[in-house]
């Protein structure tokens, strides 16, 4: 019962962390819904597909490149990435190893948005039990950066970012309804 209550904690505390450092410095994340609302998912049925949506987020400039990577957590294979308008930009490599996306000169990104950059195509694996798996954001590892950047319209300058973390939840935690004088018990 302890250990439950542990990883409940935990997974709260990284919550808490992940939406305090959201709210205030510049990164990119994966989420699991194309609404951009959901940095958190219970495993899917190993072999069926779905789309992770990867959004830069708080940059506050308007940007005309952007490169990053994403570490996928045992519980997913990544099979495509798709730019979600291929007329307004390109993209060199692949989002396991590194990906950098331009975009054209006159379709970059408007500053004050968080604006979705790629849609990365997966296929569920196997979860099984214990610890949440994470999908982490990082820095493009094929140009040996450790954290994402951006590079600015006005004048071609580089800025660094924070990669994020979403978190996959492998099992549904049992619950059952109870009374608090039921929960006080099992700590005399």
């Amino acid at each position: 019962m302890k250990k439950v209550l542990v990883a409940m904690l935990a997974v709260a505390l990284i919550g808490v962390i992940a939406v305090s450092a959201t709210a205030q410095v510049p990164n990119v994340q994966v989420f699991f819904d194309s609404a951009h609302t959901q940095t958190q998912t219970v495993c899917g049925a190993q072999g069926s597909l779905t789309t992770l949506y990867v959004v830069m987020n708080n940059w506050n400039m308007n940007v005309i490149g952007v490169d990053f990577s994403v570490i996928y957590g045992p519980s997913l294979v990544w099979l495509a990435d798709v730019l979600p308008n291929p007329l307004n930009s390109t993209s060199v490599g692949q989002s396991p190893t590194g990906i950098a996306i331009t975009y054209a000169n006159c379709c970059y990104l408007p500053s004050f948005t968080n604006p979705e950059v790629l849609q990365i195509t997966v296929s569920w694996g196997p979860c099984g039990c214990g610890a949440p798996k994470a999908v982490v954001v990082g820095g493009n590892t094929t140009l040996g950066k450790t954290q994402p950047t951006a590079i600015r319209k006005e004048d071609l300058q580089s800025f660094g970012g924070v990669g994020m973390t979403s978190l996959i939840l492998s099992c549904p935690l049992a619950t059952q309804p109870s009374t608090w004088g039921r929960v006080k018990e099992l700590y005399r």
